[in-house]
């Protein structure tokens, strides 16, 4: 019996002495590092402390999207975006106080310079060893002395004691703990005896204070005019864009075909002027220019001068076919040119095609990066099919395209996007000549498929799935199919619009539609 006894209490003395080690143990030790929102997102190698002053590693910022940034490899130069203003900075020697390498040649930001620039995006504390980034947050303060604890409902895990009426940052709530920091540690106390005395959210992508409901057209221009004949005034267009600003392949120069006629006429019936700027399509041609920074400042400033000298309400960009390899410097060229327009008092819109596997029709757009510079995003829900080899079908199926918006919807607001709207379809004929068959398609505007239809007396039907009427045809051996752009198809679209909060719709093009279409339009938006 006194052997057991004695057993007993030797059991009891061990459990209590490792007890009392792991409660000593988690008071002497805590996580060190860099930490986001409470959670430890990088190890002590991702800070290096230089004169008591902390530097962060520019990769763990860049790869956690706190730094809006380019890093121009060849010139050894950081560019900062904060607040619609660059700020550059040179990784040499002189610029020690602000950025360092170590020897293994990465990148580390001086703590003070990023509080200085990125104080309205999150808050910077460097706390002993520790830097804390905080983007959601509240203030409370303890009425009474409250323990941390390592994890929560475990009173085995206490870290420290905390004195009554500290300040304690809380970040996550989880029924009766919370996840917060007091001083130089992160860990978990009971939410008794907490009061809270401030709220601070993250700021969403920069807001724009220009946006309207943009009820768009673009106007298709293959020349440049020499006369301007007065179309109609559709019900509810305020935006027209007119093609006149290609990239000349030999000057390098944006091509002038302004008309101020053109100009004046909309202006006076109160509807907005964005011409296009297109970088000709040309991928060759776009990654040479942005790939020197001379020539892309020069793109910039030629649009923002275009832009002043013919008094320009809005700009249109509308860059595709771009090498993927392009798509970091094509975001730069972005940047820089929302935040020039910006000082102008320029609308700025961007066009984007639905996203695909296609590299330079769709990868090579950095959607994010748009969202957050420009006005309007712009998607152009359109051309699903084009050749026969892709399969014969609509141009833009109901499906296709509200999958579009959504994907979309992942990087930028709904209340930044205008959805695009095909004014034009295809035919699509399969020629069967003695089984040899072989395919062709067309393109025609609303009008000219009407007319097709209805010379032929092709019969309609609805094609639910996708969500637009269909009409079918033999004529001798070749057998013409087409999925109809008309009031059917566009209403669907427009209710689109409606269900994700979009902030309005582009018509490509202006002299491919019919009244009803802008009828309809005026009618549902």
């Amino acid at each position: 019996m006194k052997k057991r006894m004695a057993l007993i209490v030797v059991s009891l003395i061990f459990l209590l002495m490792i007890i009392i080690y792991f409660f000593v143990k988690s008071q002497d030790e805590h996580a060190q590092g860099v930490f986001l929102d409470g959670h430890l997102i990088g190890e002590m190698d991702s800070i290096i402390t230089i004169n008591n002053h902390h530097y962060i590693a520019y990769d763990l910022l860049t790869e956690n999207d706190l730094l809006d940034t380019y890093f121009d490899v060849n010139n050894s130069t950081l560019y900062l975006y904060q607040d619609y203003q660059k700020f550059t900075v040179v990784l040499d020697k002189k610029n020690g106080a602000v950025a360092q390498i170590d020897e293994n040649d990465r990148i580390y930001i001086s703590t003070n310079y990023l509080t200085g620039k990125l104080e309205d995006s999150y808050k910077l504390n460097s706390t002993g060893s520790s830097v804390f980034i905080e983007k959601n947050y509240s203030k409370l303060v303890n009425d009474k002395a409250i323990w941390l604890y390592d994890s929560p409902r475990s009173i085995f895990n206490r870290c420290a004691k905390i004195q009554a009426n500290s300040v304690i940052i809380q970040y996550e709530i989880d029924g009766e703990w919370i996840l917060g920091r007091v001083g130089n540690q992160v860990g978990y106390l009971k939410c008794l005896f907490l009061d809270t005395t401030e709220t601070v959210k993250e700021k969403g992508v920069m807001e724009s204070d220009k946006r309207k409901q943009a009820i768009m057209a673009w106007d298709f221009f293959t020349r440049q005019p020499t006369i301007f004949e007065q179309g109609p005034l559709y019900p509810a267009l305020n935006v027209v864009s007119p093609t006149w600003h290609a990239i000349d392949k030999e000057t390098r120069q944006y091509k002038d075909w302004s008309l101020m006629a053109y100009l004046k006429y909309y202006s006076n019936n109160n509807i907005e002027v964005w011409p296009a700027f297109s970088n000709s399509f040309d991928p060759v041609l776009t990654s040479e220019i942005l790939n020197d920074a001379a020539s892309r400042k020069n793109l910039i400033d030629q649009i923002i001068r275009l832009s002043k000298k013919n008094g320009y309400r809005g700009i249109n960009i509308d860059f595709e076919n771009i090498y993927l390899e392009n798509k970091e410097i094509f975001a730069v060229f972005i940047r820089d040119l929302y935040l020039e327009s910006r000082k102008e008092n320029i609308i700025m819109s961007v066009d984007v095609t639905i996203l695909s596997q296609s590299p330079t029709w769709s990868l090579f757009y950095d959607r994010k990066t748009i969202g957050r510079y420009s006005d309007y995003v712009v998607l152009m829900a359109y051309d699903e099919r084009t050749r026969p080899e892709h399969g014969i079908g609509p141009i833009a199926s109901l499906p296709w395209v509200e999958t579009g918006i959504v994907g979309l919807m992942d990087f930028v607001p709904a209340s930044k996007i205008v959805l695009g709207l095909p004014f034009y379809t295809r035919l699509w004929e399969t020629i069967d000549a003695n089984g040899n068959v072989s395919y062709d398609v067309t393109a025609l505007k609303l009008p000219s498929a009407d007319a097709f239809i209805a010379a032929n007396e092709m019969g309609i039907t609805y094609d639910e799935k996708a969500g637009q009427n269909y009409g079918e045809i033999q004529i001798d051996n070749i057998k013409y199919q087409i999925w109809i752009e008309d009031e059917v198809s566009l209403l669907n679209r427009l209710m689109l619009v409606h269900k994700y909060g979009l902030n309005g719709v582009a018509a490509w093009a202006l002299d491919y539609s019919k009244p009803e279409m802008w009828q309809v339009i005026n009618n549902n938006l």
